[in-house]
């Protein structure tokens, strides 16, 4: 099962003086969407990556980080996106899944995500929309305010549990072994974070940022159950989990550096137990990247996602510039819409549900990619 719960966001900085320090009134706010890229394997880029040592006044060039794709993180009022009816106390809603919202509350000195709502179909593996909310039964605080180089060490353990219809997302070999009327998954996450250097971050935009870095251990648990109207919530049987690979328990280390002029983290990095660096995120733009339309398609990717969809889309370019029509069957245009950034988000507001067709117009004017999508509300 893929990731639910990626680490989202810990605020900006503000300080006068050579130590970086975090305030509230720093944190990111609504309106805001920055653009990331992603390298998959740091090992394989073709210059060397150095991450850097600890304390303070410490120099990190992450010049040389290669950006395979690009994604946007937003941050959005809460009731203006989907899931949000279902979370009236967050302060803040952000958008870093395609589709699936990480709604927050920012006050008394900390930052606390309080649940996911939104189409889990993508993180579910499913091609339907899957409707749902995962409120925090214990919140997950991420960040607690005023933090610098020498704020203790956070420490928190959270939980995340919610219900979903079955119908479709078992399956059909498992489905003759169990097969409930709806599922109940559980994520427990036991989170620290220790800030351990600042400093001065270049990008590889050739940008400088003032950053202090977490180093981060994230383990999460994901546990499910199954409801009959026979049996009530029980577990799978264990074949059932073997095949689902539940539970899961997975650890993640990242050393996450966080930066005063973005009010967001500026570069993500991943790394092994040992600290050696595997991948990361990191501020970049469509300059950087990546492959072209062609490539995309030529290596089986979704170039639209999530298909089908009960709203937004998002849509892969490789970095290139295009011109998305969306049509009815009949040929009748119906939306055009200029992307600029891959992995760019595209609202299907007033769309009814039913098939369409969609094209990528390259700056020529050419077809450079068509393909039909699928609304379901």
């Amino acid at each position: 099962m893929k990731k639910l719960l990626p680490l989202l966001f810990i605020g900006a900085i503000s300080s006068a003086s050579a130590q970086v320090v975090i305030e509230e009134v720093d944190f990111a706010t609504i309106g805001n969407v920055i653009t990331f890229g992603n390298d998959g394997n740091i090992s394989n880029d073709s210059l060397a990556f150095v991450a850097g040592g600890s304390g303070v006044a410490q120099t990190f060039n992450f010049s040389t980080l290669e950006t395979d794709d690009l994604f946007e993180v937003g941050f959005y009022l809460p009731s203006s996106v989907q899931g949000g009816a279902d979370f009236s106390t967050a302060d803040l809603a952000v958008d870093q899944l395609g589709g699936i919202y990480a709604f927050a509350t920012v006050g008394n000195g900390e930052v606390n995500i309080i649940g996911l709502g939104g189409d889990f179909a993508e993180q579910l593996n499913v091609t339907f929309p899957v409707i749902a909310a995962l409120p925090a039964t214990d919140p997950w605080t991420l960040f607690k305010f005023p933090s610098s180089i020498n704020s203790p060490v956070l420490v928190d353990t959270a939980e995340f549990e919610g219900e979903f219809y079955s119908d479709g997302l078992i399956p059909a070999n498992i489905s003759q072994l169990w097969d409930p009327d709806s599922v109940r998954l559980k994520r427990t996450i036991y989170y620290s974070a220790d800030i351990d250097a600042d400093g001065t971050l270049t990008d590889p935009l050739g940008g400088t940022h003032s950053v202090i870095r977490m180093k981060v251990v994230e383990t999460s648990i994901d546990t499910v159950w199954g409801w009959t109207q026979q049996n009530g919530w029980q577990r799978p049987p264990g074949i059932a989990e073997t095949f689902l690979q539940l539970p899961s328990n997975e650890t993640v280390y990242r050393n996450r550096y966080i930066g005063k002029e973005v009010g967001y983290y500026v570069a993500d990095i991943t790394t092994d137990s040992t600290g050696a660096p595997e991948s990361g995120s990191f501020v970049s733009n469509q300059g950087q990247c990546c492959t072209g339309i062609e490539e995309i398609v030529a290596a089986g990717q979704n170039v639209l996602y999530p298909n089908p969809t009960n709203g937004n889309i998002r849509i892969r370019t490789g970095g290139d510039i295009y011109q998305l029509n969306i049509m009815d069957m009949s040929g009748k245009l119906l939306r055009t819409e200029r992307l600029t950034v891959d992995g760019q988000t595209v609202e299907l507001n007033g769309l009814a549900n039913g098939l369409y067709v969609y094209q990528m117009l390259d700056e020529a004017g050419n077809v450079a990619h068509t393909g039909r999508m699928s609304v379901i509300k």
